[in-house]
C-alpha cells in the first residue's frame, strides 16, 4: 500500500491559484515539492521572485493544510488549518522556502503551536545565520486576502505569516504580548521582511 501523499484536489488547485494571485499577480509563480527523509513527498510550495518589490521573495506553503491543528481550549478547541507565508529581502529564493519547509516540518513534527503570536525558535538563525534568530507566525498583514480561505466543505484555511525575531523582541513578546510587539515595529518603521535587520528599540 503506497504511503504517498494523494495528489492535490481541484480544490487544492484553485488554492494554489489563488495564493500565487496573491503573492505576485504580475510574476510567474514557482511550485515545488519537498520530501522527507524516505523520499515521500511532504509539502507543497510556492516561490515568487521579485515579489512584492524587485529585491523580495514571497514564499507560501500549500499543504500544510493537511495536517490538523487543534487551537483553543475546553468548549473553544476546534481545528483551525493553516499554511505559512513570508517574505524575505535580500534572501536567495531557495533559502527562504527552505525556512518554511523547515519551519512547518518543526511545527507538525513536534507539535509547536501554530497559531499568531507564537515563535519558532531558532530556525531563522540556521537557515540564514543572521542575527534575528527565531520566527514569530503573524496575521498576513503583506497578503490581507490570506487571512481566511474556504477550502471544499473542510474547516478553513488560513495563512500565518512568518517574520524574523531577534532574542530581544522574542523576550519583549513574552512580557508585553503580540499587540504591544508589532506596536513597536509600526512605530519603529521596522523592515521585517529583512532577516539582516538590527532589533526594534524596546527601551
Amino acid at each position: 500500500m503506497s504511503t504517498e501523499p494523494p495528489a492535490p484536489s481541484d480544490a487544492e488547485v484553485r488554492m494554489a491559484r489563488f495564493a500565487a494571485r496573491e503573492l505576485g499577480p504580475h510574476a510567474a509563480p514557482e511550485f515545488s515539492e519537498f520530501c522527507d527523509s524516505t523520499g515521500r513527498r511532504w509539502l507543497d510550495v510556492l516561490t515568487v521572485r521579485g515579489a512584492p518589490r524587485p529585491d523580495h521573495v514571497s514564499v507560501s506553503t500549500l499543504s500544510m493544510h493537511r495536517w490538523v491543528d487543534l487551537v483553543g481550549s475546553g468548549a473553544d478547541r476546534h481545528d483551525e488549518r493553516v499554511e505559512l507565508v513570508t517574505v524575505l529581502a535580500g534572501v536567495d529564493p531557495a533559502d527562504a522556502a527552505a525556512l518554511l519547509v523547515a519551519s512547518a516540518f518543526t511545527a507538525v513534527a513536534e507539535g509547536w503551536p501554530v497559531r499568531a503570536g507564537a515563535v519558532l525558535p531558532g530556525i531563522a538563525g540556521e537557515v540564514f545565520g543572521t542575527p534575528t534568530e527565531h520566527l514569530l507566525l503573524t496575521a498576513p498583514g503583506s497578503f490581507p486576502r490570506l487571512a481566511r480561505y474556504r477550502l471544499d466543505d473542510g474547516p478553513p484555511v488560513r495563512w500565518l505569516q512568518a517574520v524574523p525575531l531577534h532574542e530581544a523582541e522574542r523576550a519583549f513578546l513574552d512580557a508585553r504580548g503580540l499587540e504591544a510587539l508589532e506596536d513597536r515595529f509600526v512605530a519603529g518603521e521596522v523592515a521585517v521582511a529583512d532577516p539582516a535587520r538590527p532589533p526594534v528599540a524596546l527601551g
